[in-house]
C-alpha cells in the first residue's frame, strides 16, 4: 500500500490596499488583474530564479487575499512575504490554527474560480484537475494520494518546489510572466529563456520492487543525470516517482539507474509549458 503523506498546510490571509500589488511584485505570476472570486497558483523565487514557495492566491469578495497550500506550514511563506512589506498597507494573518488546506477531487467551481462561505475560500479550483479546499482545523482528512500527485506531475514543497530548481524545470513555466515588470528572480528567469539555458525537465519514473528513498541521484551511463525528487509505492505494483533530469536523459530509450532500486523504467516526460509575456 502507498505510504500516507503527513499533512501540513498554509492558510494566510492578507488585507490592505497594497496587498495585491505586493503579491504581484514578489511572485512570478501576473496577479494585478485578479478579481474577487478568482484564484491562481503562484510560484515565489529567490533572486536566482530558484523556487522557494508556491501557493494558490485566492481573492474573496471582502477584498482579502488568501495564500493557500496543502504541502507545507505557513510560517516560512508568511515570513517571505513580510520581508517585502515596508510602508505598504498590508496586514498578514496566519490562520493555520483555524483552517486546514487539502487537495480535493471535484468538478466545481469552474477552473480559476473560488467558492466562498462567510468570507472564507472553502474551495479554490486552480485547474481542471486541482482544487484546494479549506476545512476547520482538526477535521479528519483522508490520507493524501501521493501516487496520484506523482502521476499528475504536481510539484510538492520540499520535493520539486525546492531552491535547487527553477519553475521551468518542474513544469511550471506557464506560471511565469516575463513582461509584467520587475519581481524577485525575473532577470535570472529571463536570461534562462533568452539564452536557452533550461537544461532539465520533469519526468515520471518507475520500477519494480520497493520505492527508493528520495531525494537521490539518477544516473545515465554511469554519470549523474538528475535527481529523483519523489517516490512512493504504486498500487499497480512496484513504485512510481518524479525526477528532474537533463533533457538528453529524459529522451526515449534512455537507460537510467538509481542505486539500490533495480531496473528503472523508461522516463515519461511531462509536456513542456511556455512562460507568458514573450514577444
Amino acid at each position: 500500500m502507498p505510504v500516507p503523506v503527513p499533512r501540513a498546510s498554509s492558510v494566510l490571509r492578507l488585507e490592505g490596499r497594497d496587498a495585491l500589488d505586493l503579491l504581484h511584485r514578489v511572485s512570478t505570476r501576473f496577479l494585478s488583474d485578479l478579481a474577487p472570486g478568482e484564484c491562481r497558483a503562484a510560484p515565489f523565487c529567490d533572486f536566482r530564479g530558484r523556487l522557494l514557495h508556491r501557493a494558490v492566491v485566492a481573492a474573496t469578495r471582502d477584498g482579502a487575499l488568501w495564500l493557500l497550500r496543502d504541502d507545507a506550514p505557513g510560517n516560512e511563506l508568511a515570513a517571505f512575504v513580510e520581508r517585502s512589506v515596508f510602508r505598504e498597507d498590508v496586514r498578514i494573518a496566519d490562520l493555520g490554527a483555524r483552517w486546514s488546506a487539502f487537495t480535493q477531487e471535484d468538478d466545481a467551481p469552474a477552473a480559476g474560480a473560488v467558492e466562498e462561505r462567510d468570507g472564507v475560500p472553502v474551495r479554490a479550483r486552480v485547474s481542471p484537475h486541482w482544487t484546494i479546499g479549506l476545512v476547520p482545523a482538526g477535521t479528519a482528512l483522508p490520507s493524501e494520494d501521493e501516487a496520484a500527485r506523482i502521476r499528475a506531475g504536481r510539484p510538492r514543497h520540499g520535493h520539486e518546489i525546492h531552491p535547487d530548481f527553477t519553475p521551468f524545470e518542474v513544469g511550471l513555466a506557464h506560471e511565469v510572466h516575463l513582461a509584467k515588470g520587475c519581481y524577485t528572480g525575473q532577470e535570472a528567469l529571463m536570461r534562462l529563456v533568452t539564452y536557452r539555458s533550461v537544461r532539465r525537465r520533469l519526468v515520471r519514473l518507475g520500477g519494480d520492487g520497493a520505492a527508493p528513498v528520495a531525494p537521490c541521484d539518477v544516473r545515465a551511463d554511469g554519470a549523474v543525470a538528475g535527481r529523483l525528487t519523489s517516490a512512493t509505492e504504486d498500487a499497480a505494483g512496484g513504485w512510481i516517482g518524479l525526477a528532474v533530469l537533463r533533457h538528453e536523459a529524459a529522451s526515449p530509450g534512455a537507460h537510467l539507474e538509481i542505486e539500490g532500486a533495480g531496473a528503472v523504467r523508461e522516463p515519461a516526460p511531462f509536456d513542456l509549458t511556455q512562460p507568458l509575456g514573450l514577444a
